[in-house]
């Protein structure tokens, strides 16, 4: 049954539900107190009356408290209300590294080594602790868009210095990535998570996994028999030293193995410079009766009940390679037949073949084709869909299921769908655009837009501010849409008078106006009167005149001034002749004053 929109210890409101596991569901969160978006991972409850799931999820918790680092995802409350056993951790936006390989298949060498350093990093922290993960594998490492690797799901982590919570240790990984021994029914190490690291590196660099089969027990006897494929002759331009990582990670004896994560992180912080590069191959020397597949067993009949069929023949004297031959084949007899009996347990009553099947996808199918599609599986569609508002569905369309898809099901199963009724106005960053064509989009979408203006160097009607925020999601069926827009009434300026100032000043004046001055020195008069009256330095013309309004910040305006005064030319009183005796002036007429006589 959906928890959505529950309220969980009265501060994390479950939004929509992003994940599910063997044990829990896991759900996208608000914390109403905090303000900020989680992951909640709540116990089924149908698991809840049982005292093992119970302790397996507390130590669940334990474990991933107890953790903090960079590439872990972060754990931020635990505890339990009304059987409701939950898990408050961080939410990591982005996909799963399975499904980046799904998207992009094979990576460059390069970005693989880098993912691998952070996860690698992880998880030498959470050994150095205690803290075996057991399940590590590319659907539990969370990839963010900046390129940030995060492990999680911590749900079968083992933590050494706890008490078993069953008596012997239950297979649980994902079979592309188990460990030999593993399989072999020996307990989880450090090493067994260095194997699954290993695989997780091959199959970054080749796009798969390096063994598929028909069956569980195909894949799990590959991982004991057989060598890992070479990553090399998928794509030889990958480094030697690159595959030596993938091929100690993953060796058969664990005493090859790398004996700590931290050794593995040592190699690929050093793998790619030039000097290890070209390392040489490395490989792993076999003894042929070396006891690789010794399992324990409680069970003493077990063996003797199981293995009648054997041709086992007694002799009072064999030859000592007789002896090591029929010793070899007892001992492997043994362990295939081990491990088809736990596998097959494992592969009936967990993953139910017979019974279950994969979740159909039905997401952003509209909703008649998702029931049409799930009935046709024989899966029950619950009558109370639930209707919500989306980021990105169409109206119609199905956001989400209960289960979710590729989970696995049964016929007769009820399915919750979450179907869109639209979706959400989410309101853009309108500042710099045209008033005009912005207010008529939102109208059209129900807003009332209210209009408000101020003087501004931007042109006129350039929006500068918006009441509401960018991402704001609002409901478009709300009767209550409106937004207030400030808006950019144009520039204005009136140009100041300059004339006779100082050019300096004058220029000064000018610039803090807003305008941008040129100054431009004039050619000296050359008229007598003109150099009396004419001034050094100050302004003698404005290109703009005064007092006029100008709409445009940083216009032009030029100055025009004198910088030198050329000298007056010298020029004589009077240009007339005079006589030598007398100096006084020679005239062929007679002034007004003087009196002719001709005596």
């Amino acid at each position: 049954m959906s928890l959505v929109n529950k309220t969980i210890a009265g501060r994390y409101q479950l939004k929509r539900l992003i994940g599910q596991g063997g044990m829990a569901d896991v759900y996208e969160a608000e914390d109403l107190i905090l303000g900020r978006t989680v992951a909640v991972k709540i116990m089924r409850s149908s698991l809840t009356g049982d005292p093992v799931y119970v302790t397996r999820f507390h130590r669940e918790a334990s474990a991933a408290a107890a953790l903090s680092h960079k590439n872990i995802v972060e754990i931020y409350d635990v505890g339990d209300e009304k059987d409701d056993y939950y898990i408050v951790m961080e939410y990591v936006p982005g996909q799963t590294l399975k499904e980046l390989i799904h998207k992009r298949g094979a990576l460059h060498y390069v970005e693989a080594v880098d993912i691998m350093k952070q996860v690698v990093s992880a998880t030498a922290k959470a050994h150095a602790i205690g803290i075996i993960h057991r399940d590590l594998k590319p659907q539990n490492i969370m990839v963010t868009d900046s390129g940030v690797v995060k492990i999680g799901d911590f749900g079968i982590a083992s933590i050494q210095s706890l008490s078993q919570v069953t008596q012997t240790d239950t297979i649980m990984g994902s079979l592309h990535y188990l460990a030999p021994e593993i399989a072999r029914g020996e307990k989880a190490t450090a090493q067994s998570d260095i194997y699954a690291l290993g695989i997780v590196f091959y199959e970054l660099l080749r796009g798969e996994v390096p063994f598929n089969g028909e069956s569980p027990v195909n894949i799990a006897l590959k991982h004991m028999r057989d060598e890992i494929p070479s990553v090399r002759a998928f794509n030889p331009s990958i480094p030697q030293s690159v595959e030596n990582i993938i091929m100690k990670a993953t060796a058969k004896n664990i005493k090859d193995r790398y004996l700590s994560a931290s050794d593995m992180l040592d190699d690929l912080n050093h793998c790619l410079e030039a000097e290890h590069m070209n390392d040489e191959k490395i490989t792993f020397d076999y003894q042929e009766d070396e006891d690789l597949a010794t399992i324990v067993a409680d069970d003493k009949d077990f063996f003797t009940q199981t293995h009648t069929h054997l041709p086992i023949e007694e002799e009072k004297e064999e030859k000592p390679s007789s002896r090591s031959h029929k010793k070899m084949v007892m001992i492997i007899g043994a362990s295939v037949v081990a491990v088809l009996v736990i596998l097959m347990a494992l592969y009936f009553f967990v993953m139910k073949p017979s019974q279950s099947f994969e979740m159909p996808d039905v997401l952003n199918l509209n909703k008649d084709e998702a029931v049409t599609l799930l009935e046709e599986k024989d899966l029950k569609v619950s009558d109370n869909i639930t209707y919500e508002l989306s980021d990105d569905v169409e109206e119609g369309k199905v956001i989400s299921s209960d289960p979710v898809a590729r989970t696995q099901v049964k016929k007769g199963d009820e399915v919750s769908l979450v179907v869109s009724s639209g979706q959400y106005i989410v309101i853009e960053n309108y500042v710099g655009k045209d008033y005009d064509s912005v207010a008529s989009q939102l109208e059209d979408l129900g807003f009332d837009v209210k209009k408000e203006e101020k003087i501004d160097e931007k042109s006129k009607g350039t929006i500068l501010e918006q009441s509401l925020e960018v991402g704001k999601k609002i409901d478009p069926n709300s009767d209550d849409k409106s937004i207030t827009l400030t808006v950019s009434q144009g520039y204005s300026a009136v140009v100041p008078n300059v004339y006779g100032q100082d050019i300096q000043k004058a220029k000064s004046i000018l610039e803090e106006a807003g305008f941008v001055v040129e100054l431009n020195v004039l050619d000296p008069p050359t008229s007598v009167e003109e150099i009396k009256t004419m001034k050094i330095n100050v302004v003698e013309k404005q290109s703009l005149d005064a007092f006029t309004t100008v709409y445009k910040k940083g216009e032009k305006i030029t100055l025009d001034y004198y910088n030198t005064k050329p000298e007056i030319p010298e020029t004589p009183a009077e240009n007339t002749p005079t006589t030598p005796e007398t100096n006084t002036p020679a005239t062929s007429q007679p002034s007004e004053n003087q009196t002719i006589t001709n005596q």
